[in-house]
């Protein structure tokens, strides 16, 4: 393998240069394909080394929040490879803590809280009298009133139809990110979107929803200010996998309690 530190910053340029995060997931996709699983594993071990607030390493990042991506990146045989080779080198490697993060990578635990997302004021109730197609095509509309009352609908195309709306605001997309119950789906969705996942209020919101899918919420850290990881870190209601992860990088910025 290249010089990795060489390769990294080549990458980081080339991905920060592509507007979508889906264009970044087929570069990755390329530019990984000749490494075995264990240089996968130094190659993430060496860039979360990095911050998401260097230039460029948060759209790189960005394309690693979707665990659907890294697989595509990987491709299913050496994801389980690479996935296999973190867990085992990371119970390991007590001097190596960067491999705790990289082994969190590859993890889809459930999330700490489930329950069934969907409408739950008196008001809102009645839209699920209306066809799944009604309330699809209500999503794209114009009618606020009408948008409003769709934030809480449990399927996630209507939700996508809400968040590509230009009518809507992040006021109501935050109500979506810190509903409970709320959908893993939705929630997902919501931390892969091309507007909204960038917005700081939202990926707060959900990394701090107990709802949301942990390994999504653990990849949101990176992008969080040090008072709300340690937030995120105290936080009893949250999967332990993500309170971990956010201690672990308060301990690499010597910011731990």
């Amino acid at each position: 393998m290249e010089d990795l530190e060489g390769f990294i910053e080549r990458l980081i340029a080339d991905a920060s240069a592509l507007p979508e995060d889906e264009m970044r997931v087929t570069l990755l996709r390329k530019r990984l394909s000749a490494f075995s699983a264990e240089e996968v594993v130094l190659f993430f071990e060496a860039f979360f080394k990095r911050t998401a607030h260097e230039k460029g390493v948060r759209k790189v990042m960005s394309a690693l929040v979707d665990p659907a991506g890294l697989k595509r990146i990987l491709g299913p045989e050496r994801y389980t490879e690479a996935r296999r080779e973190a867990s085992t080198q990371a119970r390991g490697a007590s001097l190596r803590r960067g491999l705790k993060k990289v082994s969190r990578l590859f993890t889809e635990p459930m999330p700490r809280k489930t329950g069934v997302a969907g409408y739950d004021k008196e008001e809102e109730i009645k839209m699920e009298l209306m066809t799944l197609g009604q309330r699809r095509a209500l999503a794209k509309g114009h009618v606020k009133d009408m948008l409003d009352r769709l934030l809480s609908d449990p399927d996630p195309t209507v939700v996508a139809n809400i968040l590509n709306n230009p009518r809507i605001t992040e006021k109501e997309v935050l109500k979506i990110a810190s509903k409970r119950p709320n959908s893993p789906q939705i929630l997902k969705l919501l931390a892969g979107h091309r507007t909204w996942s960038r917005r700081y209020n939202v990926i707060k919101a959900i990394a701090l929803n107990p709802y949301s899918p942990p390994r999504v919420a653990v990849a949101l850290l990176e992008f969080l200010l040090i008072q709300d990881i340690k937030a995120v870190s105290e936080d009893s209601t949250l999967h332990i996998e993500v309170r971990e992860g956010a201690s672990e990088i308060l301990e690499e910025k010597g910011k731990g309690s």
